[in-house]
């Protein structure tokens, strides 16, 4: 009887030594706290992730640094990034895995002071657009159509449209859209055009990792993936807590939120999970949006051989 007892003992201890020592998961999003990344922040608060037998952090960037910046310095394990841009880094050499794609349609938007008749209303205007990337979609239109639009990079608000210092700018329908209405600005239909709608329904949020630790933590990229799933399910269907727990994560990064524009962002963000033509949340990166985003970005130049659907997603 005491040689069992020391035996489970002993078992118990391999145990709780096995599980002090598992690895901490960090999580980066390409942004500061808020809505776009419910879904997380929901598998976090509601112990998706510890049901899965995950320890992960949320660690936002710092706004000077990409999420790819902690990835490629094991500061993160997952981070996400908008799906072009992962092509333009796998194209220059990054060996990245996407295990998780949420959005599935494009949310860009180009709103302009007067009315757009096409993206050929475009030719010659001066059109803001992020210093931190995000615009190479409509960068590729203005090539390929050589409309000769002049761009003007800005940081993260809308003070140069407003002021009216350029003629349209680049805006996601979950953010800068809604702050120009909060800012009073009148935009009629005819002043916005979506780039889902001209060609460019390109989904951008995934989840990626390095080709290494895909290779090495299979177990644990499939197990993110569900809880995060789980997690993205669950605000869907219960977006009023959802919402709070978006303000409450904002809070304890240090974000005054408004909960209002955090609504707007939420409701425009969880419609985008769904197919435009299926209406179906799959959350994986399907052929087709991956086949349009190469034929964009081999014409425009922005990368130089096509990224396979095996090399991109390990399939």
């Amino acid at each position: 009887m005491k040689r069992l007892q020391q035996w489970l003992c002993v078992a118990l201890l391999i145990c709780g030594t096995g599980m002090a020592k598992s690895q901490q998961l960090v999580f980066t999003p390409q942004w500061a706290a808020q809505a776009q990344f419910v879904g997380f922040y929901v598998a976090n608060s509601k112990g998706f992730y510890k049901e899965a037998g995950l320890d992960v952090a949320i660690k936002h960037p710092a706004l000077s640094r990409p999420s790819s910046d902690y990835l490629q310095k094991g500061e993160s394990q997952f981070i996400t990034l908008n799906l072009v841009t992962a092509m333009a880094m796998i194209d220059r050499g990054a060996q990245l895995v996407n295990v998780f794609q949420a959005s599935q349609q494009s949310n860009l938007l180009i709103v302009s002071h007067t009315p757009l008749k096409g993206m050929e209303s475009l030719s010659g205007k001066k059109v803001g657009h992020w210093r931190a990337g995000f615009s190479e979609l409509p960068m590729a239109m203005d090539k390929k159509y050589k409309l000769g639009i002049q761009w003007v990079p800005f940081l993260s608000h809308i003070n140069l449209f407003i002021s009216k210092a350029i003629d349209a700018t680049l805006a996601m329908s979950y953010n800068e859209f809604f702050q120009l209405k909060l800012a009073g600005q009148r935009i009629k239909d005819d002043q916005v055009l979506h780039m889902r709608d001209i060609g460019y329904n390109v989904p951008e949020d995934g989840v990626y990792v390095t080709l290494d630790f895909y290779r090495k933590h299979k177990d644990e990229v499939q197990k993110f993936a569900e809880a995060t799933r789980k997690g993205w399910e669950w605000a869907v269907a219960n977006p009023e807590e959802a919402l709070d727990i978006v303000m409450v994560t904002m809070r304890q990064s240090g974000i005054a939120g408004n909960m209002i524009s955090q609504e707007w962002m939420m409701k425009e963000i969880l419609k985008q999970l769904a197919d435009k033509d299926t209406g179906k949340r799959t959350y994986k990166l399907e052929p087709a949006s991956l086949k349009l985003a190469n034929r964009i970005l081999l014409e425009s130049g922005l990368i130089k051989k096509e990224i396979t659907y095996k090399q991109i997603t390990q399939l």
